[in-house]
């Protein structure tokens, strides 16, 4: 929009936007021209400034006024604003020469309805009263710089306690993951101080004359069986312990890989010691297809002693 253009506003068609009296897209034209030309903006300022004088003054007309209380001071700046030109208006009544300030009226430029907004009268107060009229004016700037600094003093205050508030959690959060994680891992175990017995199991055969014998003494950890194969037929392989007398499962491995024991090829295995009694047993051994299916290959008997 060219400046000629700008300027075909009227004054009394700003003074309509500002107290809210225009359609909403000539208004919402106006707010964009105000943010984005500051020629208009500054224009638009200095009638805003002589709209709230005559407020003060008392010059609008009833249905203008009206207007003004009901739009113009819905906001706490506006609000403010107008406050600010009611007390530096009895600081100039007050301080005025004479008994009375003369307001002289002058030329309306258009009229709203049956009357017009007059324009801002320059007051004519002494040197003195202009002075303590600055020092009005800085008076009120220090206290809304107070404000300001106060509002952002409880700003900071309110985020750092929120800040504090958020590491109190993380901490909390670490904590509980370490707890959570040391009670899900078991302890680690030396292997080198656990105390082992050892008992090789030949290929089955058929007679109790084949039964081998373990002994276990106190404090023993662990029974390791290696079990000899007649052949390794399967890529895995899994020992159940049973009990023969209620068929009962006493204890079962994972899968398991064929190792070698005494130039034969073996599947090794080492169960928790405390799991076994004095009695006969079985160690069922079972060969594992690539499909995970399951065959018996052999059943090795042997009889634990307690010591």
């Amino acid at each position: 929009m060219s400046s000629s253009e700008k300027n075909v506003f009227e004054d009394q068609y700003l003074v309509l936007y500002l107290v809210g009296a225009l359609p909403a897209d000539e208004a919402d034209r106006l707010d964009q021209l105000s943010i984005a030309d500051d020629d208009f903006a500054w224009r638009l300022c200095k009638i805003e400034n002589d709209l709230v004088d005559s407020y003060v003054r008392s010059e609008l007309s009833g249905e203008m006024r009206a207007r003004f209380k009901a739009f113009y001071m819905a906001t706490p700046q506006r609000q403010q604003k107008v406050q600010f030109a009611q007390g530096l208006r009895q600081f100039q009544v007050a301080n005025a020469p004479g008994a009375r300030i003369a307001d002289k009226p002058y030329k309306s430029r258009a009229r709203f309805g049956s009357t017009f907004l007059p324009s801002r009268i320059i007051p004519q107060v002494g040197i003195s009263a202009a002075a303590l009229a600055m020092v009005l004016i800085a008076g009120y700037l220090l206290v809304q710089n107070a404000h300001l600094r106060r509002e952002a003093r409880d700003a900071r205050a309110q985020y750092e306690s929120i800040d504090q508030r958020a590491r109190n959690l993380e901490n909390d959060l670490k904590q509980q993951r370490t707890a959570h994680t040391q009670a899900q891992t078991p302890p680690t175990v030396d292997i080198a101080q656990l105390k082992t017995v050892s008992l090789l199991l030949p290929p089955p055969t058929r007679g109790l004359s084949s039964l081998k014998t373990v002994t276990i003494h106190p404090g023993t950890d662990l029974v390791v069986l290696l079990l000899t194969l007649e052949s390794a037929e399967f890529p895995g392989y899994r020992v159940i312990v049973k009990d023969p007398a209620t068929n009962q499962v006493v204890w079962q491995s994972s899968e398991l890989e064929v190792g070698s024991a005494d130039d034969k090829k073996a599947v090794s295995v080492a169960l928790p010691a405390n799991r076994l009694k004095e009695r006969n047993y079985i160690a069922e051994i079972a060969g594992l297809t690539n499909a995970g299916r399951q065959r018996i290959v052999g059943d090795y008997p042997f009889h634990v002693v307690l010591r």
